[in-house]
């Protein structure tokens, strides 16, 4: 009767010890994910990399439109007219121009922007690229040239700013002026982009468009 006892207590203990495991498993199982479907679901997901914070964005280049608002003084009058880009036949940049103006070749690498109604009122043109000249060459040669027009005399540096050429991009501007009874001529040397830039004014007291010539002057840019 004893082992009958001990049997029955042995047989309830491993019913017991079965029953607490099956539910320990059923509890593991439903709170494990369905690591199936989640695999199903996410594998179409569209992975989207990181941006390079060391990648650089492009420069954007800014197109020049055919035509331009331009505001200069005449004898103290401000004007205001519309330019049209125009392109050198002759060397590697564009100029936004006046109505009443020409641009063309006067000899090599130089061009005469001149006044229809008197092509005695110019403005000589020449651009040099700065991987073939230096701007210091450059500038000095323009001072000696104002001295030749100014028969040996130091020529007049400008320290007006207001009468050097002003913008975006424009560097390192340096002006000479020589005044005469008839007019003026005013020479400028300055950087924009990767352009020398050498202008020679000749103006007349008649028509005091110097200003004109520089706010257009200050217009030119390689060719696009």
């Amino acid at each position: 009767m004893k082992k009958t006892w001990l049997l029955i207590a042995l047989l309830t203990l491993v019913i017991s010890m079965l029953a607490a495991c099956n539910s320990k498993d059923e509890s593991t199982s439903k709170d494990e994910p369905n690591t199936q479907v989640e695999t199903e679901e996410t594998k179409d997901v569209e992975v989207i990399p990181e941006e390079d914070e060391n990648e650089q964005e492009q420069p954007v280049t800014e197109e020049r439109g055919t035509d331009k608002i331009l505001t200069y003084l005449v004898s103290g009058e401000v004007k205001e007219d519309s330019a049209k880009l125009t392109e050198s036949d002759e060397q590697n940049y564009s100029i936004y121009k006046l109505d009443e103006f020409s641009l063309t070749g006067e000899e090599p690498n130089k061009d005469a922007l001149f006044l229809e109604e008197n092509s005695a009122v110019f403005m000589r043109i020449e651009t040099i690229s700065k991987d073939e000249a230096s701007y210091e060459i450059i500038a000095n040669n323009m001072k000696e040239t104002m001295a030749a027009v100014t028969f040996g005399k130091e020529p007049l540096q400008i320290s007006d700013k207001e009468k050097l050429p002003q913008g975006e991009g424009i560097s390192n501007q340096i002006g000479y002026e020589m005044i005469a009874e008839i007019g003026t001529v005013t020479g400028i040397v300055f950087e924009k982009e990767n352009l020398i830039v050498r202008l020679t004014i000749f103006d007349r007291n008649a028509y005091n468009l110097t200003d004109a010539f520089l706010k257009m002057g200050e217009t030119i840019a390689e060719k696009q």
